[in-house]
């Protein structure tokens, strides 16, 4: 039996599909994500732009067809942070339905803290043994789960992501260093007053940011996930490429090796927000996940779990 789980984030849409394998295993079949910006703009006055709900609607429409084209009995179609504060958020939630789309259900920031922990936590090497800090930045928020022993202990949402941080502050590039510094300052505080403090003996980051510095490090000319998943990023290499994405312009990160042209625009907020999360968690280095929430919901429906 085929399912599939459609993610719509702030910043792209993601479709996974995959069926039962050997056991309590799981075959991904399928893994791709476009992004659409759904939260462009949104710090303006709240809402999503028309522009924004049409061409994530469509892609979300697209996606679901596809999926059932390619056999999955059931799509799955969550929301998160965009979803979770647009004041016309069930706006969209018709214009997809209307369009013969899949039912989207809203996840609140615990829910998607804690499928995106799970899905990591089931797949770093490492990662059940000891005190262990995740972190899935996306487009409108940053998701901080602590954990011991395998088991979560704590699971928390704060709102800034490497989108909204962009429309607030990197609007136009290159960007100035001071100003860089003062948002990685700010962000640390905020993080640290959020709960996250040092201690654990690993830290972990996942989500496209994340993953699209790991990408630049390894220098890869396309995505791979077996590269990436469980790879190590330093402190001095993200701080590296921090500088170099403030003092590029939109055009010159475009040509950047291993960094998608559509993120070009954001990957500074992202790599600002990664800086600040190490910081605030006294860390000199992360392990790299490639798992994030569709893949735990992807198993908790291939397993009739549907307990979130």
């Amino acid at each position: 039996m085929k399912k599939a789980v459609i993610d719509i984030g702030t910043n792209s849409v993601k479709l996974i599909i995959g069926e039962r394998s050997h056991g309590d295993a799981i075959k991904i079949i399928l893994d791709v994500n476009v992004i659409t910006k759904l939260g462009e703009g949104m710090r303006k006055d709240g809402r999503l732009s028309e522009a924004a709900m049409a061409r994530t609607a469509q892609a979300v429409v697209k996606f679901a067809d596809f999926a059932r084209s390619q056999g999955a009995e059931e799509v799955v179609c969550v929301g998160t942070m965009a979803l979770r504060t647009a004041e016309n958020a069930g706006d969209f939630i018709e214009t997809v339905r209307a369009a013969g789309g899949p039912e989207v259900r809203v996840l609140s920031g615990e829910e998607e803290a804690a499928l995106s922990s799970r899905a990591v936590l089931n797949s770093i090497d490492g990662a059940s043994r000891g005190e262990v800090l995740i972190f899935d930045t996306g487009g409108g928020s940053t998701e901080f789960v602590r954990a011991a022993g395998g088991e979560i202990e704590r699971a928390f949402s704060v709102p800034v992501g490497a989108v909204t941080l962009t429309d607030e502050n990197f609007k136009s590039s290159p960007s100035d260093p001071r100003l860089v510094c003062s948002v990685i300052a700010a962000l640390t505080r905020k993080f640290s007053e959020a709960g996250v403090r040092p201690g654990a003996a690993m830290m972990i980051g996942a989500g496209g940011n994340v993953t699209a510095i790991a990408s630049v490090a390894a220098g890869l000319d396309r995505y791979d996930p077996n590269v990436i998943h469980g790879s190590t990023l330093t402190r001095e290499e993200i701080m590296r490429q921090t500088a170099l994405y403030a003092k590029c312009t939109d055009e010159e990160r475009r040509e950047i090796k291993g960094l998608s042209p559509k993120r070009a625009d954001i990957i500074l907020g992202g790599a600002c927000i990664i800086l600040a999360a190490m910081e605030a968690a006294g860390a000199k280095e992360i392990v790299v996940s490639d798992r994030s929430l569709r893949h735990e919901l992807l198993r908790k429906e291939l397993s009739q779990d549907t307990e979130i």
